[in-house]
């Protein structure tokens, strides 16, 4: 006979399984720290890798101006200039990531939770299932502990 809720919550899992669970089953690998972490060394070089083709645009469209520089001898203040560009865009990405990946981690962890408590619930309904079979088997009488351990005993125990 099916169980009604076994198939419910069979399901709920298997469509948690197909969609979301290997997105969140990675993050929620990680500690917190550590996640984060990941995330913000990847911006570093994603950003320093993006920041430096922008540079190269930028020079390229500027080259006249950037010679006259050369000649004249100011090379400090545009490497300062661009210095100070690259503090500015990797505090600002490396404060979004930061957010970003703050929030996928806790609704990854939020979501494997109740993956969890629904696992747990299925794993119940199982065991449930399993004493219920196990009073059958026994005619209907609750089985003992010593019961079920000594089953070829021929003597009744009291």
């Amino acid at each position: 006979m099916l169980n009604k809720e076994k198939v419910r919550l069979m399901t709920k899992l298997a469509r948690y399984e197909q969609k979301e669970e290997k997105r969140y089953l990675k993050i929620s690998k990680y500690y917190r720290s550590d996640y984060i972490g990941i995330a913000l060394l990847k911006n570093f070089f994603a950003s320093t890798i993006a920041y430096i083709l922008i540079l190269i645009l930028v020079f390229l469209y500027r080259m006249e101006a950037f010679m006259r520089n050369l000649n004249d001898l100011n090379i400090r203040p545009m490497i300062l200039e661009a210095a100070a560009g690259y503090m500015i865009v990797l505090a600002i990405y490396s404060g979004i990531v930061y957010t970003v990946a703050s929030i996928r981690y806790t609704k990854a962890r939020k979501s494997m939770e109740a993956y969890d408590g629904t696992l747990k619930k299925l794993e119940k309904l199982y065991e449930k299932e399993e004493r219920n079979d196990r009073y059958k088997e026994a005619g209907g009488r609750k089985l003992s502990l010593i019961h079920i351990s000594e089953p070829t005993r021929q003597e009744a125990i009291s």
